[in-house]
């Protein structure tokens, strides 16, 4: 389970209350064995996500996509373990098997892509041309990173940084780019801050600060 929030204008968040418990009082009046708070838990995922599902009258009108990294062997029920997904953390194997059984009964498509890893559990690294990092690199980044690398921080990602800058000839690749969140990323803009990719095992960064004190960041390894 997880828990969802929103800080909205007080209208706002009247409404949406207001709306799912008028669906819950219906529901209920008309038999339904659900409490209210499932029949409105249920009622704002559905609402949320109708123009993400497709239907049997046609294909969704915004697709969504959810990235899960999980070994093979995980994947196929050869062994126990976890996957990671993206935006939320750990999530253990069988509930991810019945996520795509359950996807497989409702016709949801699901994409499989190979990412390959390391001895040691570090994602394969990839090279692109140009400034930004995005389409599949971007995927990467994050899916690596999974949070804010610098240390200590572990904040959700926002940005996709350059270790060494862009403007000092730092290159667009997956060796030269980590997930940050927008403080750090700011942060790491001031005076006196300096960041490179170190060797190591694992995606290694090390970052100094203006008052001459180092820092190692590490990329977790996959489950």
């Amino acid at each position: 389970m997880t828990w969802f929030g929103a800080l909205l204008p007080v209208k706002d968040g009247v409404a949406v209350h207001k709306a799912l418990l008028d669906e819950a009082d219906r529901a209920k009046s008309a038999g339904d064995q659900r409490s209210r708070g499932a029949i409105m838990a249920d009622t704002l995922v559905q609402r949320v996500l109708a123009l993400h599902l497709a239907t049997t009258t046609g294909p969704a009108e915004l697709p969504l996509v959810i990235h899960v990294v999980v070994p093979d062997t995980v994947l196929l029920g050869d062994e126990d373990g976890s996957g990671e997904v993206e935006g939320y953390g750990p999530v253990p194997g069988d509930l991810l098997r019945e996520w795509i059984a359950t996807h497989a009964e409702q016709g949801v498509a699901d994409w499989v892509t190979r990412l390959y890893q390391s001895k040691t559990g570090e994602l394969v690294a990839m090279e692109k041309s140009g400034r930004y990092f995005n389409g599949k690199l971007a995927e990467f980044l994050r899916l690596r990173d999974r949070r804010c690398r610098t240390k200590w921080c572990g904040a959700p990602i926002r940005h996709l940084d350059h270790i060494e800058d862009h403007a000092d000839g730092g290159p667009t690749s997956a060796a030269n780019g980590q997930g940050a969140c927008e403080e750090c990323n700011y942060a790491k803009q001031a005076l006196g801050w300096k960041a490179r990719p170190r060797p190591g095992p694992v995606h290694t960064v090390e970052t100094t600060t203006p008052t001459g004190h180092t820092y190692v960041s590490r990329a977790p390894t996959s489950q």
